[in-house]
């Protein structure tokens, strides 16, 4: 009968038994350990970031954004946007952008990612990104500088700053901006009860603009002023409204 293989190779069978018996050990040692987020990292140069692609643009600029997307929500943890440096991570927005000024990708992030911090001082972060992208003439740009109003305004309660905002939206000069852009500053003020500068913005827009808005844009600013900036009295004698 042959004899067991174990029997006649002990040093072997106590080499197998003393790996499991480490393999285990260090399991029940390693299992409950997570690695550690230190927060976002420090921005690279320009240079230093192309050179992680080859000096390939465009493909600098989605692996950065996706890192920036999921920088400490990776091996099943989540971290609130609260506990995030902004400092730091806006100037991987500006890294960003000095990459491709042009794509919308950074900005949306911004605005509807990392813009969904209820900190008020990190939210002001990212709407000075979005108030530089949002001058720019080209493309559709003015819609940041739209959303940086709403989040000046309902996120931060900072009035001043979204009325800043809001006439900086309002005089920009890009093509077929809708009318509702143009009125941003006098809701705004309506709001605040400045009413009489609400009114004389909205009908400066008819004054200016009033034959070559489309007819719905037409009625929302007209419907704006008669319900929302004039007391009932003055919107009952008003010709504007008397034409409705």
């Amino acid at each position: 009968m042959a004899e067991p293989f174990f029997k006649k190779n002990r040093i072997i069978a106590i080499f197998l038994f003393l790996a499991l018996a480490l393999n285990g050990a260090f399991w029940l040692y390693a299992h409950p350990l997570r690695a550690r987020w230190t927060n976002v990292p420090p921005t690279p140069s320009l240079s230093g970031a192309l050179s992680l692609t080859l000096s390939d643009s465009q493909f600098a600029y989605r692996v950065i954004g996706l890192m920036l997307q999921n920088f400490a929500d990776t091996g099943g943890r989540t971290t609130p946007l609260k506990d995030y440096d902004y400092p730091a991570l806006t100037r991987w927005f500006f890294l960003e952008d000095s990459i491709d000024p042009v794509s919308n990708y950074l900005p949306m992030l911004a605005a509807f990612y990392f813009g969904g911090t209820t900190d008020p001082l990190q939210v002001a972060r990212v709407v000075d990104y979005l108030e530089i992208v949002g001058r720019r003439p080209y493309g559709e740009k003015w819609r940041w500088m739209a959303q940086a109003v709403y989040l000046a305004r309902h996120v931060m309660k900072d009035k001043d700053r979204a009325i800043e905002l809001a006439t900086q939206l309002s005089a920009n000069k890009a093509p077929h901006m809708p009318a509702w852009t143009r009125t941003m500053p006098a809701l705004i003020l309506n709001e605040q009860g400045s009413k009489a500068l609400a009114y004389n913005i909205m009908m400066g827009i008819l004054k200016d603009r009033g034959e070559t808005l489309d007819p719905a844009e037409f009625m929302y600013v007209r419907d704006s002023i008669c319900d929302d900036i004039l007391s009932k009295d003055q919107a009952a004698v008003h010709p504007l409204c008397k034409k409705r």
